[in-house]
Parts: C-alpha cells; sequence; structure tokens
C-alpha cells in the first residue's frame, strides 16, 4: 500500500495516493488498516516513534503550514514518510474554448493541448458543449492533471443553453423538480465523471448573453459552490455574463468565496465593458472575453486595412493580432476555438512563447 495520508482544504486538494480512496463527493476516506502493508514498510514500533519518523512528521508539518498559503499545491504523503509536492495549473493568459465542437471535441482538445494550451473550458449541462469529450482528449495526450487548468460551467435547467447529453451519471437524466441545490449537487458530480479527474480548477456560474437569472438563485447556487471549494474540490469560482456594475459589487460583497473569473462577450453593444474593466481588476478577478471573431469587432478586424498592415508587418494573422491586442493591451483573457493545427501553433506561438510587442501608434489605432 501507497498511502496513509490525505488532507483537504479549501484552498486546494491533498490527496493521499493508491491505497487510500477518497470519494469525490462526500470524502469519507476509506483507510487501509495498517496491517495491510507489509512489515517491512512499516516505520511505527508500538509504543515508541523513531527519530526520522519525529523529523518526517515535523517537515510534513511544515509543508503543510506552508500550504494554506497557497492554493497551487498538492502534497501527498506515503508511507515511506515521502513527502511529495505538486504545483497546480495557473489560470491561462489565453484559454481553449471547446465550444461547439461536437464529436470532434476530444481530438481538437487534444491538438490544443499539444501545441501548447494549459487552459481549457467547457460546459456541463451545456448544449454546445461535449464534456466528456474534454476528458478524453486532455487524458490521451499524458500531461499530466496537475499542470492543466480545467474549466466548467453549471447551468441551472432555467437558463438558456441548458441541456443534459453530457449527463452520464447516476440520476440523469435529471429530474424536472430538482431544487437548484440539487442540480448543482448533480452537475459537479457530472462533470467529476466526465473531465476524470477528482478536482475542477475553476466553475462558472452561466448566464445567456443579458439575461440574468435572479440573484437570489444565483446566490443559492453559489453557497453551494462554495462547499466544494471548501472541500478542495473546485479551486476557483467565476461568473458568466455579467455587464452590470452593481450586480457585481452586490456579488462579490455577498458571497465568501469571491469570484475569480468574469466571462463576457467582446461585444460593441456591450462598450467591450471599457467601463467595468478596471472594476474586474479592483475585484480581482481574471476577465475572459468570447465571441472576439463572431461578434462586431471581429468583423471590423477581418477587412480593416489599418489592422492588415499591422498584422503583416508583426508577420501574424489579423485574428491573432487582435487576440494580442487583448491580451497585452487590455488585460483580458481570450477564449479561443481555432480548430486547424496551424491556427492553434500561431496562437501559442505568437500569445505565449514570443508575444507581440505593441507601441503606442499600434495600439491607438487598433483601439
Amino acid at each position: 500500500m501507497a498511502s496513509s495520508f490525505s488532507l483537504r482544504s479549501r484552498h486546494g486538494v491533498l490527496n493521499g495516493r493508491s491505497g487510500v480512496h477518497v470519494n469525490p463527493i462526500t470524502h469519507v476516506e476509506n483507510i487501509p488498516d495498517v496491517s495491510e502493508v507489509p512489515q517491512d514498510k512499516q516505520k511505527r514500533k508500538t509504543g515508541s516513534f523513531s527519530r526520522n519518523h519525529c523529523l518526517s512528521c515535523l517537515s510534513s508539518c511544515i509543508l503543510l503550514m506552508f500550504f494554506f498559503f497557497s492554493n497551487n499545491l498538492v502534497v501527498t504523503h506515503d508511507v515511506d514518510s515521502k513527502v511529495i509536492t505538486k504545483k497546480l495549473a495557473p489560470m491561462g493568459t489565453i484559454v481553449y474554448g471547446a465550444k461547439s465542437k461536437g464529436n470532434d471535441t476530444d481530438k481538437l482538445v487534444a491538438q490544443a493541448i499539444n501545441a501548447g494550451f494549459r487552459h481549457i473550458a467547457t460546459g456541463g449541462f451545456h448544449f454546445e458543449y461535449n464534456e466528456p469529450g474534454v476528458g478524453i482528449g486532455w487524458k490521451e495526450t499524458g500531461v499530466p492533471r496537475n499542470e492543466l487548468y480545467l474549466q466548467t460551467l453549471f447551468v441551472a435547467k432555467s437558463v438558456n443553453n441548458y441541456g443534459v447529453q453530457n449527463c452520464k451519471i447516476e440520476g440523469c437524466p435529471p429530474s424536472p423538480d430538482l431544487s437548484i441545490e440539487e442540480q448543482v449537487h448533480l452537475s459537479i458530480n457530472s462533470s467529476l465523471y466526465n473531465l476524470q479527474t477528482s478536482y475542477i480548477d475553476s466553475v462558472l456560474v452561466h448566464n445567456f448573453r443579458a439575461t440574468l437569472q435572479k440573484y437570489e438563485d444565483t446566490m443559492t447556487a453559489w453557497k453551494v459552490l462554495e462547499s466544494y471549494v471548501d472541500k478542495g474540490i473546485i479551486r476557483h469560482l467565476g461568473i458568466v455574463s455579467v455587464h452590470d456594475r452593481d450586480y457585481l459589487i452586490k456579488l462579490h460583497n455577498e458571497t465568501r468565496v469571491k469570484p475569480s473569473i468574469i466571462q463576457n462577450r467582446f461585444h460593441g453593444n456591450r462598450g467591450y465593458d471599457v467601463g467595468l474593466r478596471p472594476l474586474f481588476k479592483d475585484m480581482g478577478m481574471a476577465n475572459q472575453l468570447f465571441w472576439i471573431l463572431t461578434g462586431s469587432a471581429g468583423g471590423k478586424v477581418r477587412n480593416n486595412k489599418v489592422i492588415t498592415e499591422i498584422a503583416q508587418r508583426q508577420g501574424v494573422s489579423n485574428q491573432v493580432l487582435l487576440y494580442s491586442f487583448i491580451t497585452v493591451c487590455l488585460g483580458g483573457t481570450p477564449l479561443i476555438g481555432s480548430k486547424t493545427l496551424q491556427h492553434v501553433e500561431e496562437d501559442v506561438t505568437y500569445l505565449l512563447r514570443k508575444p507581440l510587442i505593441w507601441n503606442d501608434e499600434d495600439f491607438v489605432a487598433v483601439a
């Protein structure tokens, strides 16, 4: 047996290795009896502790104290008194969006990860996402789980885009009479199963465009999601399609686990969130942007002579120039849904590995 130690906290996940089974929903831990461990690996003596064991316990305590100052570490401790730490993936400065990829989701997600994307966004009870495909895709790459940032959605049944085609676990298809609390539990359990993981890096509460679900319903769902953060099953929480300053301030003030992500459309009819971006920064929220190429900005970029000239001078496509403008000049995080290998490699090269350098004249011209 390899494990005799497991701990979880609201800041992250501390799991034992094989030998301790942690139920991802109830966190009931079935600790194996020490008699199952071979005699030559049992370090403890009845009635006494060896000097090495005490030093090991001390080092473990120091590491655990350090853990509570960081939400980016996974710590494991086996019966050989070896302490292993793994750093969890941070949010990406670019995100691969798995929306509308259908039956090609697994292949396209794997392609994006192999190209260098590490932050993947999907959705659970959302009819335009194939969440199981994301789980298959990341597993096929062989990239360790802790090096990936997996993000999904909670979509209430009252919200547009709701769909249950991804729900494969017990309790599916869900009863139409489920409370919001029950919907959250089923959605998270389903996402854990689909993504083939014991934790989710972030869960965003979904709204459809400008139609916000009732604030009270959002708070009800949020409180349940907070309990998963407490247990280490979810790392961060966020919200989708909120362009209302008062709504965001109220949500920030009244939640215990503050929103870490705001995901909004990048569109002219919302003023590109120019007036809200300082608020996002003050609240410590990463600003994820979608509809970049399909909305009003994308249409202007494709045939704009000034943008084409800047892009050609920089040696990139017009689309990558716009993504770069968002990351470098606005501090935003674009959701990118490129389907070809050429495009995902271009995205990673010029947005992550060799970011474009902007001068003031080009910035003003694009803005």
